[in-house]
C-alpha cells in the first residue's frame, strides 16, 4: 500500500464461527483503512552550491534549496533548518510551504 497512490481503502470484513460450517453464525462489516505517511521529502539535487557575491547586502537571498514531497495537506509541508546551527549567524533559511523551497538569506556580513 502506498499513500501517494491511494490514501484510503474500504475493506469488507466477514467473521464466521464453527469454521464456516452449516449452522454457524456469520457477520460482515465494512472497515475504512486510512494510511498515514512516513516517507521523507526528496531533494531535487544531492548537493547545492551557493555562491555569495562580495557585494551581497544583508537580507538578500543568496540561494534556494528545494525538496519535493508528494504528500497531501500538512504532511506536504517541508521545513528547512541550517544544521548545525550557524554559530556565526551569517545565514538563515526561510521555508515556503507552498513552493516547498527554502530560501537562504544573508543575515550578516563577515
Amino acid at each position: 500500500m502506498d499513500r501517494e497512490v491511494k490514501g484510503e481503502y474500504q475493506v469488507l470484513l466477514q467473521a464466521k464461527d464453527m469454521g464456516g460450517q452449516l449452522g454457524g453464525l456469520a457477520s460482515t462489516t465494512t472497515i475504512s483503512i486510512t494510511l498515514s505517511d512516513v516517507n521523507p521529502p526528496r531533494f531535487a539535487k544531492s548537493i547545492f552550491h551557493l555562491r555569495v557575491p562580495e557585494s551581497a547586502s544583508v537580507g538578500s537571498a543568496v540561494g534556494q534549496i528545494r525538496a519535493f514531497d508528494l504528500d497531501a495537506g500538512s504532511n506536504a509541508d517541508v521545513e528547512y533548518a541550517i544544521v548545525p546551527v550557524d554559530e556565526g549567524n551569517m545565514f538563515e533559511i526561510i521555508s515556503n510551504s507552498q513552493s516547498q523551497e527554502g530560501v537562504v538569506v544573508l543575515k550578516k556580513v563577515h
